[in-house]
């Protein structure tokens, strides 16, 4: 008869309280109320770690799916370039997640050369099939979007305006 059940949810925090509880003279005051409803509160974690845990599982689960794809590719089941996709996301991920500008930078480098290596390879192939022009032209174009990237952020964080 006269529980009180705390529990959080997201950012909320929710009483059952049931009326008998509520009406209960004796060893129940507004204050126990105000120290239990302190409790509850203190007991919920801050929207910031609950993104801190959410950007952690992303992580994990880009680092796995990249994983796969590099098993793929030596167990001969995928051609080099179908990994690209996997460890471009990762690599997006860690370079907009970073703690400071010369860390996003640094993933952002790294963009770059994957970028390059796979501009090479369609260049490459595009020597023995004409039909990949498209795919060609397509890497080409990431690879000058993520040298752009490069140099913007680079600027900014030398203090430059673009």
């Amino acid at each position: 008869m006269g529980e009180s059940i705390c529990r959080s949810g997201g950012n909320a925090c929710f009483f059952l309280l049931d009326s008998v509880f509520l009406r209960c003279k004796k060893a129940i005051t507004r204050t126990t109320l105000l120290l239990l409803l302190t409790a509850c509160l203190a007991s919920i974690s801050p929207g910031e770690e609950t993104l801190q845990s959410l950007l952690q599982e992303r992580e994990q689960i880009l680092v796995r799916m990249d994983d796969l794809m590099k098993e793929r590719y030596k167990s001969g089941l995928c051609h080099w370039t179908e990994t690209i996709p996997a460890r471009l996301q990762l690599l997006e991920f860690r370079r907009d997640h970073a703690l400071s500008p010369r860390e996003g930078i640094a993933f952002q480098k790294e963009i770059v050369a994957l970028r390059e290596e796979e501009c090479r390879v369609f260049q490459k192939s595009l020597e023995a099939d004409p039909s990949l022009r498209l795919e060609a032209y397509r890497s080409r174009e990431a690879c000058l979007a993520a040298k752009c990237r490069l140099l913007e952020m680079e600027s900014r964080a030398r203090g430059e305006k673009l």
